[in-house]
């Protein structure tokens, strides 16, 4: 199969590109030490801050594995963006609290995500992008009837 053919090699194509724009986009914006990755982990923190939150939830929820989200803490704890508290119950768990420095961040950084989003959607009828949006519903059930778990 050629790899224009291929929804897989373009979604792979796709994606690496669209993180490449939205990187440069907060780059300009001033916010280049913040990885695209990092940016949806401190947005999931702000947007849980009224649950308990673990790492592990963290490696579920992105599919990333320990040593990686352990870096990703570690940066965050650093710049001020997270502290880590002991679990009243279990004190060998740390609960992630996202702080006021996190909090500002990531409203700041979402300003330029969705002005991002805006420029990459130009031209883009509501219809085509809910038929872009079933396509992918469908490629994941598909992966889930093969037995892929996210």
């Amino acid at each position: 199969m050629d790899r224009k053919e291929s929804l897989g090699w373009e979604l792979k194509r796709m994606s690496n590109t669209i993180g490449s724009f939205i990187g440069a986009e907060l780059t300009k914006a001033g916010f280049d030490e913040i990885i695209i990755t990092h940016g949806w982990i401190l947005g999931f923190l702000v947007h849980h801050e009224d649950m308990t939150i673990y790492q592990k939830d963290i490696e579920t929820r992105f599919c990333m594995p320990r040593s990686t989200v352990a870096n990703v803490m570690k940066q965050f704890e650093q710049m001020g963006y997270i502290t880590r508290q002991s679990d009243e119950k279990d004190t060998r768990l740390k609960r992630i609290i996202v702080t006021e420095t996190g909090k500002k961040v990531h409203e700041e950084s979402m300003k330029s995500i969705f002005a991002t989003n805006e420029k990459m959607e130009e031209g883009i009828s509501d219809e085509e992008r809910q038929t872009l949006h079933n396509i992918f519903d469908k490629i994941s059930e598909n992966m889930k009837r093969s037995g892929f778990e996210e």
